[in-house]
């Protein structure tokens, strides 16, 4: 019951707009229409997985959940995303992809390296991660990582400062 309900938390609409086949504009969402506090916006990748009749998407999201020293990453998460984010958000969009690329994408975003008990480090720095490994894998140019790269900006990593001093 406990997991049932975490799983709905989690993926709220996952069970009616689950992905298909289809292929698939992904998108980086930064928050904001500018960066305000770049070492503090969040950033997550997404595609559309079914439209409201208001004009709200049904929206895969990949990102990492939390705040300092209490980082998740969960998949699937299918999240509503009002008529609202949409135009108070800012999107670049990293190309079309098929189902089989869209896989490829969730398992780099598992594999990326990720200290969820950073308290320096950040959702930016994860997706870093993320976008390099699409680059490596040849799902991204690095035009489009460098684009997106100076306009967010992704935050580099940085060394994790111990326990006790933080």
């Amino acid at each position: 019951m406990v997991a049932a309900a975490r799983a709905f938390v989690i993926n709220p609409f996952g069970d009616q707009y689950p992905d298909d086949d289809s292929t698939k504009t992904v998108v980086l969402q930064a928050e904001g229409l500018a960066a305000d506090y770049p070492d503090d916006r969040h950033v997550r990748l997404h595609w559309v997985n079914g439209m409201a009749e208001d004009g709200s998407h049904y929206a895969q999201v990949i990102h990492l959940t939390g705040g300092p020293g209490t980082y998740h990453f969960h998949t699937p998460q299918v999240k509503l995303q009002s008529q609202r984010s949409l135009e108070l958000n800012t999107f670049y969009v990293l190309g079309q992809y098929t189902r089989v690329q869209r896989d490829q994408i969730v398992a780099i975003a598992k594999a990326v390296k990720f200290n969820k008990k950073s308290r320096v480090n950040n959702c930016q720095t994860w997706m870093r991660g993320l976008l390099m490994g699409m680059v490596d894998d040849g799902l991204l140019s690095v035009d489009v990582f460098n684009k997106v790269d100076a306009d967010v900006p992704l935050k580099r990593p940085v060394p994790e400062v111990p326990e006790d001093v933080a």
